[in-house]
């Protein structure tokens, strides 16, 4: 698709493409939401993703194997109250 803009030194075209993708549905209808608060869509949301990649030539945020556990994945959803069931040496 060719996009013709007029920008202020002239007329700009672009060529454009689509791009189609496969999303878990929950995953785009959260993501719908977000951009709608920040008054984006789709396209200018990937686009800005896309931006960055080229900008930063990586991607814009950190990727890792590593897996950081919360305090509740490792001690439990009640680990405040076995808290208060310690015995305290300090005294």
């Amino acid at each position: 698709m060719l996009v013709v803009t007029l920008n202020g030194e002239g007329i700009e075209m672009k060529m454009k493409e689509r791009l189609n993708i496969n999303l878990d549905k929950e995953l785009k209808e959260e993501t719908a939401k977000v951009l709608n608060e920040l008054g984006l869509d789709y396209t200018t949301a990937i686009t800005m993703y896309f931006k960055q990649i080229v900008n930063k030539k990586k991607i814009p945020f950190e990727i890792s194997t590593k897996k950081y556990y919360s305090v509740e994945e490792v001690f439990g959803e009640s680990w405040r109250d076995k808290v208060a069931e310690l015995e305290d040496e300090w005294e």
